[in-house]
């Protein structure tokens, strides 16, 4: 991918196509993980592959790292893709997601703010 535009297009093919069922959600996760970790570190100033690389690396990993999980990551992927098509595009609401996925839904701790 060589612009945001690109990638941020890609990415809402894969989200919709775990939400019709296309195919699994696991193999829709991967790609999008896939296409966040081709565009590091964020062309364009778009900054969005950087927190979705994080998360849907995270949702993978569940599924490969505790397989008898794989239906609660799976709806887990569900959740994020579904929100992420809704909020997608509106950077306050993306803003709000990243956080709320990375830090309270998956775990990675928060950036010590010092100052």
């Amino acid at each position: 991918m060589d612009d945001s535009e690109a990638f941020r297009a890609a990415v809402r093919v894969q989200a919709a196509a775990m939400l019709n069922g296309d195919a699994s959600p696991y193999d829709r996760a991967l790609e999008i993980w896939r296409l966040a970790m081709g565009e590091w570190p964020g062309r364009d100033g778009d900054e969005a592959c950087i927190s979705l690389h994080l998360i849907w690396g995270a949702l993978t990993d569940w599924v490969e790292l505790r397989p008898a999980e794989t239906d609660q990551a799976e709806t887990h992927m569900i959740t994020a893709a579904r929100e992420w098509l809704t909020v997608e595009g509106d950077q306050q609401a993306e803003a709000r997601y990243f956080d709320r996925w990375i830090y309270d839904i998956l775990g990675y701790e928060r950036p010590s703010v010092t100052g």
